[in-house]
């Protein structure tokens, strides 16, 4: 049996699940497991970090991360013991950023909160928002500015959301 069937097997995760998480066709996972062609590391870890273990311990609290960017605020209350249990990113390239600094995620990243049901968004401890990115951060004027463009709460697309 290959390293990549026995963690394949250990994670419980389905051919297609497996596949989604890795973002490859379930072939490939054939291919992976026969020994065909041998998995890389980044694949080997990402499955790995699926396996259950019954000593891993509880998260400390649980948080929402919104405008989420790549994840680097995340980062942060990881290290502290929290979990993520929601994100939210419109930009698409952030987006695919972020999956991929956090492939063991079990939700995926969802798009527009301002498109997204709020019943939809589990029980949480902690809101993290990207307030770097937002029009009205020091970053935010100066590239508004740069392009020309309203700033701050002038900026009705981006920086007023309704938290109500």
């Amino acid at each position: 049996m290959t390293d990549f069937a026995e963690l394949l097997s250990k994670s419980g995760l389905s051919k297609q699940e497996a596949a989604t998480l890795l973002e490859c066709a379930p072939r490939t996972l054939d291919r992976w497991s026969s020994g065909a062609v041998a998995a890389k590391r980044p694949v080997l870890d990402a499955l790995r970090r699926h396996i259950p273990t019954t000593n891993q311990p509880s998260p400390r609290f649980t948080f929402i991360d919104l405008f989420a960017g790549i994840g680097g605020l995340r980062r942060g209350f990881d290290a502290i013991g929290g979990r993520c249990v929601f994100t939210s990113e419109w930009d698409r390239f952030s987006a695919e950023t972020y999956r991929a600094n956090f492939p063991g995620d079990d939700h995926p990243v969802s798009g527009d909160i301002t498109k997204i049901d709020p019943a939809s968004i589990p029980d949480f401890d902690l809101l993290l928002a990207g307030f770097p990115c937002q029009p009205f951060s020091i970053a935010g004027v100066s590239k508004k500015n740069a392009l020309n463009r309203p700033h701050g709460f002038a900026d009705a697309a981006q920086g007023t959301l309704d938290a109500c």
